[in-house]
């Protein structure tokens, strides 16, 4: 609890600078990737939200969205870009508000980047996944250069860190995932693209 509390912490000092065009030109290349692993007009649960980049892309796919974030600021900034779209989902922050809810598709974007040890945060989304739902997931790639510049770039912001694909594919599957798809991006080649994207499932 202690370290999700400094994570959050973290991104309500940076949450105004979060938007920027690095991470504007990183997030349009991986939304590519993750909006071919989710279907249009359905309902998910976008896990750690940030500043609303994915949530407003799925709402622009016809989704019904329902955002959390354990940052207020970055939250509020996700929750008035989608007003000032014309766009309406809720917006949580409380996690026991999650509790005893099930979404068919689940997406946590950018966000396992900051625990030493995915595997909880994992089994606590697996909780959230309905039957026969899939979680869609990015990691920054340990084998892609991009990924290490992004590692000491976090160093002054909210530190992260990259995992390779053996990394990436054991945690899934100690979490009791079955992984059904792994897109790279960054470039969209198999093992050295920057941004690995998984579509996870209940074995």
């Amino acid at each position: 609890m202690q370290r999700i509390n400094r994570i959050a912490q973290r991104f309500d000092r940076h949450a105004r600078n979060y938007d920027n065009p690095i991470t504007a030109w990183l997030g349009v290349r991986e939304l590519r990737a993750v909006c071919k692993l989710v279907p249009e007009d359905c309902q998910v649960l976008d896990y750690g939200c940030g500043t609303g980049r994915t949530t407003l892309e799925l709402m622009k796919r016809g989704c019904q969205v329902t955002a959390f974030d354990i940052s207020l600021e970055m939250l509020s900034i996700a929750q008035a870009k989608a007003i000032q779209h014309g766009f309406n989902a809720d917006f949580l922050s409380d996690a026991e508000l999650l509790a005893g809810r099930t979404w068919p598709v689940i997406t946590c974007i950018g966000v396992l980047d900051y625990y030493p040890d995915p595997v909880p945060l994992l089994r606590t989304l697996y909780q959230h996944l309905a039957p026969k739902g899939r979680l869609v997931v990015t990691f920054p790639n340990a084998i892609n250069p991009i990924g290490w510049s992004f590692y000491l770039g976090s160093r002054f912001t909210v530190p992260a860190t990259p995992r390779t694909p053996g990394f990436v594919r054991r945690a899934c599957q100690r979490a009791g995932y079955q992984i059904d798809n792994i897109l790279f991006t960054l470039p969209s080649i198999s093992m050295i693209g920057y941004t690995m994207v998984l579509g996870l499932s209940m074995p």
